[in-house]
């Protein structure tokens, strides 16, 4: 059932992804300056099955507040007659150039741009077409290498054309939740990711150090009762323990997080909120439910 509803809406999207989206290349990438020129039918289905995620490429032709408050309409220019789409306060926008976050404000006309957007997503048949709010936004499309895809257990993406070779240390592996828990090479495992990268060998697959790795999508780890102490230094976060009536300050760049003793709730910069399990103290060691640093 799932293979043949995947093959249904790929057909549905035929007209639209083999008119092309230019992907933007550099002597580095795996992809030609126009990898949908020679795609069939047969091609679409495969990688609608490989990844729940699609791009569009072009460049900034304006941006403009919607009705909707915290949401902006982006028009883009492309050689198949653009695309608008809405950047949401849950889009994320990140510079290729340094992997730095934007806001939608900072998308300047004449600036290119990749738009990542679920392959489910509805568009509407106006001219230029309006896909409503895209997940991700990669500002400056051109300055280097990148991809979208689905990434198995040996971080293969699903089409045996690139592998990643994650360091830990060096890679910067972020979510669409904003963890605020240190991300590694085991959450990219199974999950559709967009990858920025510079070098790859010429093998097959191509292996590459990525410099960035944002997971798409939305991730939903059970929560457990972890060290609080060892947690939280392992995710760069200091610990104050103020006394047993006044809660534990754990700080880390700007982000105060506030567990009380014997308490499920927590205040984040001054936002309280409610985890899993209370705050307890253990044989000495104090453990935190896990998803306050997520």
């Amino acid at each position: 059932m799932k293979k043949n509803l995947t093959k249904v809406m790929a057909m549905g999207m035929i007209m639209t992804i083999l008119a092309g989206t230019t992907a933007f290349a550099n002597d580095t990438m795996l992809i030609s300056a126009n990898p949908n020129a020679d795609k069939t039918i047969e091609d679409v289905i495969a990688e609608a099955e490989a990844s729940m995620y699609l791009t569009q490429n072009g460049t900034v032709a304006g941006v403009e507040a919607s009705a909707t408050e915290g949401v902006s309409i982006v028009t883009m220019d492309n050689e198949q007659g653009g695309l608008r789409f809405a950047v949401a306060s849950n889009t994320i926008i990140v510079n290729r150039e340094d992997g730095s976050y934007m806001a939608a404000d900072q998308l300047t006309e004449g600036m290119a741009v990749s738009v990542v957007y679920d392959m489910n997503s509805p568009m509407g048949m106006s001219l230029p077409p309006y896909l409503g709010n895209v997940t991700a936004v990669v500002a400056n499309a051109d300055a280097g290498a990148f991809t979208v895809g689905k990434f198995d257990n040996e971080l293969t993406d699903m089409k045996n054309m690139l592998k990643l070779n994650i360091d830990n240390a060096t890679t910067s592996i972020q979510n669409m939740q904003g963890s605020r828990i240190r991300l590694t090479d085991a959450d990219v495992k199974g999950q559709d990711a967009l990858v920025f990268y510079d070098m790859m060998t010429m093998s097959l697959p191509a292996q590459t150090n990525p410099t960035f790795v944002l997971i798409l999508g939305e991730q939903t780890a059970p929560a457990t009762s972890v060290p609080l102490r060892e947690t939280a230094e392992a995710n760069g976060f200091s610990v104050k323990w103020q006394g047993k009536t006044k809660p534990i300050l754990l700080e880390k760049d700007g982000v105060s997080m506030e567990p009380m003793l014997d308490d499920a709730t927590f205040v984040v910069n001054g936002v309280s909120d409610e985890a899993a399990f209370a705050t307890e103290l253990k044989d000495g060691v104090m453990f935190v439910s896990s998803e306050i640093f997520e």
